[in-house]
Order: C-alpha cells, then sequence, then structure tokens
C-alpha cells in the first residue's frame, strides 16, 4: 500500500466536518505535538497503518510557532519532510515546498487527531475522502 503524507493527503494535506453536539467528536484539543499514524478510514473500511518500523513509528510533528514536519522513518533513519502551516477553526492550511492545501480537523482531542482529505487511495485514478487517524503514542 502506498504511504499516504500529509502534503500528498491535501499533504497530512484536505483535515472535516465536526458534530455540534455534546455527544460528537470535539475538535478543541491542543493540535501541537507529536502524532504517530494509526489507520485510514476509506469507503467504509478501516484500513491500519502498517508503515511503522520496529526502531521507530511515522509521525507528523506541529510545533507552536507554525512549523512542522511529516517524518517517515526508513531503515531506523527519519525522513523528515518540513512544512509551516496555519489554522482558522477546523481549518488547516499547510505548505511544503511552495504548494498548499487545506484539510479539515474532524477530531481533535488531547489523545486523537482525525484529518478528512480527499486522495486518490487506491490509485484508480477517482479521488476518494480519506479519514487519517493519528495518535498520541
Amino acid at each position: 500500500m502506498k504511504k499516504l503524507s500529509l502534503f500528498s493527503l491535501a499533504i497530512l494535506s484536505s483535515f472535516a466536518i465536526s458534530c455540534s453536539s455534546d455527544d460528537g467528536p470535539t475538535t478543541s484539543g491542543d493540535l501541537i505535538g507529536k502524532w504517530y499514524f494509526k489507520e485510514y478510514k476509506v469507503q467504509g473500511q478501516t484500513i491500519p497503518y502498517d508503515d511503522h518500523e520496529e526502531c521507530g513509528k511515522d509521525y507528523i510533528q506541529f510545533n507552536d510557532n507554525g512549523t512542522g514536519a511529516n517524518v517517515d522513518v526508513w531503515d531506523c533513519v527519519e525522513d523528515i519532510a518540513s512544512f509551516t502551516y496555519t489554522r482558522s477553526g477546523n481549518s488547516l492550511t499547510i505548505t511544503s515546498d511552495g504548494v498548499s492545501d487545506t484539510v479539515q480537523i474532524t477530531e481533535l482531542s488531547s489523545a486523537n487527531l482525525k484529518i478528512k482529505t480527499t486522495s486518490d487511495f487506491d490509485d484508480d485514478g477517482d479521488d476518494e475522502t480519506v479519514i487519517i487517524v493519528l495518535t498520541k503514542n
């Protein structure tokens, strides 16, 4: 399965529609910190993220100064793609290598981050709605 980066997904690429009722997911958590890839939700299926190494896990780092990094651990070496970001409500705009993408945050708590994007996840030429699920551990 191809690895989706933040940037190719509208990087960590399009973040979503939050529910405003009391029993819906919250989006008021703190974005700052390391977020580890857990799974993708695509067309009603949950697909576990399977690109972690025994020596380290891939993650996205958001810093409080509007910078961040998409980190891919490959053969126990971190491949770091830097980006800048701005957040307005649940919209997150990420810029890397001169390309900007806006994604929607669907859930943000102290332990979970879910972002919504569109991407040709299955390489069939058609874009699918993808929910990227990340965790703090």
